[in-house]
């Protein structure tokens, strides 16, 4: 099977009626946004114990990442329950970030198969998207910085 663009995925989302009307409410966006950093910072005290459960790891960086995302489509005043149609609509919306939209669909499916599947997430696997997802979660947290200011 042939995986979807992120214009395609947009496209379907649009006319399936994905992309609700939601009110730009600033204290929503913060308390979100304020979440994320704190799962970050959380994140980074994980990363240095001794014992570390990859799986965990990649999925809290996962829906950090996916929260921060969520919080800047509020900013256009949408909103979007499917993972697939938010990083769609990051990808399309914010050309200027430069996403790549294959990492974003392989760290949801890699997230997918863990969460519902029951495929393990090795280490590996973390150390093969640790930077891209850093990256990627701190120029959506620069942007949406900007934008509340």
């Amino acid at each position: 099977m042939r995986e979807k663009t992120a214009a395609e995925v947009y496209d379907e989302m649009i006319a399936e009626g994905m992309y609700r009307q939601a009110d730009i409410d600033l204290d929503f966006i913060k308390k979100m946004y304020t979440l994320a950093v704190k799962n970050e910072e959380y994140l980074q005290f994980l990363l240095k114990q001794k014992m570390i459960n990859w799986g965990v790891i990649y999925t809290l960086y996962y829906d950090t990442l996916r929260e921060l995302c969520e919080a800047l489509i509020m900013f256009d005043g949408k909103k979007i329950s499917n993972h697939q149609g938010c990083f769609a609509y990051i990808c399309i919306k914010f050309t200027n970030l430069d996403l790549d939209w294959n990492f974003f669909e392989k760290i949801r499916t890699t997230r997918n198969r863990n969460k519902y599947e029951g495929s393990e997430v090795a280490q590996q696997d973390w150390k093969g998207i640790a930077a891209q997802i850093k990256l990627y979660t701190s120029t959506i947290r620069r942007t949406i910085e900007a934008k509340l200011r």
